[in-house]
């Protein structure tokens, strides 16, 4: 996974720039208060560039961000340091995930946990996160249902700009429930442009096995959510939201 964004990192918030990451912590703070739950101790798993930890810094939080990209995290303290924000980010692989503090709130958004391809990775996950919430907190996750995300083998999208052109070619393999995308892209460095690629595989987990795995952790679950909403997911809900809390 660690090699997955090292290029990317360079454009992902130009990509990213319309999601509200605000309307994220309005979010969550709704799912604590549904939930009637206080804290202000927040660990955000595959933080990125630190969108997603940086708008808790700024509401008082004690926020600890956490991704396993060097690239990303680079782009994260730095606008931690633009914004004059105390925020530790943490070069870790979500699977060995290890704070020194016990947190009210651990969040793993945009879909970090689909690119976990067996159970044992996931249950390994979520067994870390265990260890690292509060008796009290809450674990508030999302994930891809990838199977809706299904596209005709071999398509083709592209993103031509002055700047970038972006290649994205998708495949799904129904028989391991894993969505594919290959990706090539050519930045412009000066007057040339760099090429890279990299491969981005997610895989496509259905509520029963989640609730089985959080279990297995000794994890409760709590809600399924079609993301952002109150609502409870439907079969076709694309992106859900978990919210599951500590059994002991």
């Amino acid at each position: 996974m660690e090699n997955q964004y090292n290029k990317l990192a360079e454009i992902y918030d130009y990509l990213m720039e319309h999601v509200d990451y605000e309307a994220w912590v309005n979010y969550v703070e709704e799912i604590m208060t549904n939930f009637h739950r206080e804290g202000k101790k927040i660990v955000d798993v595959a933080c990125g560039t630190g969108n997603t930890t940086l708008p808790f810094a700024r509401r008082g939080y004690h926020a600890v961000g956490i991704d396993i990209s060097q690239g990303m995290l680079a782009k994260a303290r730095q606008k931690a340091i633009n914004l004059g924000l105390e925020v530790d980010f943490l070069e870790q692989d979500m699977r060995e995930l290890q704070v020194d503090f016990a947190a009210d709130i651990i969040t793993c958004y945009q879909d970090g946990l689909n690119y976990l391809l067996s159970s044992d990775e996931l249950v390994a996950v979520f067994k870390r996160v265990k260890e690292n919430l509060s008796p009290q907190g809450l674990f508030i996750f999302d994930l891809n249902a990838v199977e809706k995300l299904q596209r005709s083998p071999g398509e083709i999208t592209v993103i031509d700009e002055e700047r970038m052109t972006l290649i994205w070619e998708n495949n799904y393999d129904s028989d391991l429930d894993i969505w594919e995308i290959q990706l090539t892209g050519f930045i412009k460095k000066e007057e040339v442009y760099e090429k890279f690629k990299e491969v981005h595989q997610e895989k496509a987990y259905q509520t029963a096995e989640i609730a089985n795995y959080l279990k297995e952790a000794n994890l409760r679950l709590l809600g399924v959510y079609h993301a952002f909403t109150l609502k409870e997911a439907s079969n076709q809900t694309r992106r859900l939201c978990y919210v599951a809390e500590p059994m002991d």
